[in-house]
C-alpha cells in the first residue's frame, strides 16, 4: 500500500502528475511513470470507481503528450551548403522520405525541419510529387 493512506489524495496525486507530464509533453516520462511502482501502489489505493476517472486521465494526457512531442530539429547546414545538398525528389528514396516527413508532421514547416529544408522548398516538393502522384489520371495539356 502507498504512503497515502487516503484515496482521494490518491487520485490528487496521479491526476495532478499524469497532467504535469501532459503540460510539457514527456511522453516517455508519462510511460515510465505509469509503468512504475509509485503509480501501480496509488492506483490500487483507489477505491473500483474511481479509477475509471483516472484511466480517462492518462487518456487525455497521452494525447496531449503526444500533440506536444517536439519533433527533432535537423542538423544545421552551412549558408551555403543548401545549393550542394539539393535533393533530387524524382528519386524513390527522396519521395519515400518525404512522404514519411508528411505524414509524421502536421505542417510544411515541421516537415522542412525533418528533411532539413526551408518549409517553402517542403510545399513545393510535396505540390509538385506527392500531391501530383495522388492525384487519379494524367494531367492535361496547358
Amino acid at each position: 500500500m502507498s504512503a497515502m493512506s487516503n484515496p482521494r489524495s490518491n487520485l490528487s496525486s496521479i491526476s495532478r502528475t499524469l497532467k504535469w507530464f501532459a503540460r510539457y509533453g514527456d511522453l516517455v516520462g508519462l510511460r515510465a511513470y505509469v509503468r512504475g511502482e509509485i503509480f501501480g501502489d496509488a492506483f490500487h489505493g483507489l477505491d473500483p470507481e474511481r479509477r475509471h476517472g483516472v484511466m480517462l486521465t492518462y487518456v487525455e494526457a497521452h494525447a496531449r503528450c503526444e500533440a506536444r512531442e517536439k519533433l527533432p530539429l535537423s542538423p544545421q547546414v552551412a549558408p551555403n551548403g543548401r545549393v550542394s545538398a539539393k535533393l533530387n525528389w524524382r528519386d524513390q528514396a527522396a519521395l519515400a522520405k518525404l512522404a514519411e516527413a508528411y505524414a509524421r508532421a502536421k505542417d510544411h514547416e515541421a516537415a522542412g525541419r525533418l528533411l532539413g529544408v526551408t518549409a517553402g522548398a517542403a510545399r513545393l516538393a510535396k505540390l509538385r510529387y506527392l500531391d501530383q502522384q495522388q492525384a487519379s489520371g494524367p494531367k492535361k495539356p496547358a
